[in-house]
């Protein structure tokens, strides 16, 4: 008896959430944006990253035509330092200009994303590259998903 009402209670709460209407905001959905062609300035391992992912939401049956233009900048300052002097912190800046300009009418889109990220200094320089190819990996993926989350809602608008 325990088992039926357990089998009723799931198909039943599975109705209700299935006809729920629940959509993402950043579902990827097809065309949507179609990105002809992407220029980048500024540090190359990170503008690969980025224009590898935005080229993943382009596709070429769509209205919008766009050109992309992104301006890197990253910047590593020292945040902490011991008594002796020696840096033990690094804090590590990534800022991104993005210009999305409309290939049919040259309607101009322009946002500036900037993301901090912080990483240790460790004892031996290997790890300390490790840390620092880590915070700038995850740095990178943050502000990918900020553009193409500003690109997918500025489409839909």
């Amino acid at each position: 008896m325990k088992n039926y009402n357990k089998i009723i209670f799931i198909l039943t709460l599975s109705l209700l959430i299935t006809s729920c209407g629940f959509k993402k905001i950043n579902q990827k959905s097809n065309n949507i944006i179609y990105i002809k062609k992407i220029n980048t300035i500024g540090e190359p391992r990170i503008a690969y990253a980025i224009k590898n992912d935005i080229y993943l939401i382009s596709n070429i049956d769509s209205k919008n035509k766009y050109e992309a233009e992104i301006t890197l900048q990253k910047n590593k300052t020292n945040k902490i330092k011991d008594k002796t002097g020696k840096i033990t912190r690094y804090n590590l800046s990534v800022q991104v200009s993005l210009k999305l300009t409309n290939i049919d009418n040259k309607k101009i889109i322009q946002k500036t994303f900037e993301k901090n990220n912080d990483y240790e200094v460790a004892s031996i320089h290997s790890d300390t590259i490790k840390n620092e190819n880590t915070a700038i990996k995850n740095t990178t993926q943050m502000l990918s998903n900020d553009m193409i989350n500003f690109i997918t809602l500025s489409m839909r608008q």
